[in-house]
């Protein structure tokens, strides 16, 4: 109901959130993510979860997302969040999936509404080639991630190993409250200090 009183007001944002509501009536986000992990033969088959748009407004406003920021999703789901950011915070977004079908819906309901400035690719996280100077979004811990300098990142649980905590606050889900991190690279000199 939050989505509805807050952020219905804008026209566009309204009709395309409840195009993810319908077709979620047949195709239901979950069950896709879970058959897709399964056949990749993943361990953790339950994986999908959504931020809530409330959770992404104040971690833009506690990190100070703006318009001139590049927003980059890893695991972007079906692209509610990368849309919302669209919208209401102005920036440029970038939402990277490696389930099909969610980056199939999002691309569709992008050409829809004729949204700009988003952009949605179907790549192994792992394997998804990150610009400098972006924000990078992981819901939860990602191992093995080429992450370049100058890339913040934001991250929720627990902060990355290798990294500096820029600002730590806290959000919350459908399953309860977390700690979210604002994280920046240390330098190699740091690094090979602590080694």
């Amino acid at each position: 109901m939050d989505a509805i009183r807050l952020y219905y007001k804008k026209p566009r944002f309204a009709l395309l959130d409840i195009s993810f509501g319908l077709i979620a009536l047949f195709v239901n986000p979950y069950r896709v993510c879970r058959k897709f992990l399964a056949k990749r033969g993943e361990e953790n088959i339950y994986a999908y979860g959504e931020t809530p748009y409330t959770t992404y407004e104040k971690i833009a406003k506690e990190c100070s997302i703006g318009p001139n920021d590049t927003w980059i999703e890893l695991g972007a789901g079906r692209g509610k969040g990368c849309f919302w950011l669209r919208q209401f915070i102005g920036c440029h977004v970038i939402g990277i999936e490696w389930v099909p079908s969610f980056v199939f819906i999002a691309n569709l309901l992008r050409t829809l509404f004729r949204v700009q400035g988003v952009h949605f690719t179907c790549v192994d996280l792992r394997e998804a080639a990150l610009p400098p100077n972006c924000v990078l979004y992981l819901y939860g811990l990602w191992p093995e991630l080429n992450i370049p300098k100058g890339v913040k990142v934001i991250t929720t649980g627990e902060p990355l190993e290798g990294f500096q905590i820029l600002k730590s606050f806290w959000i919350r889900f459908p399953w309860g409250r977390t700690r979210c991190y604002l994280l920046e690279r240390l330098p190699v000199l740091v690094l090979a200090a602590r080694e």
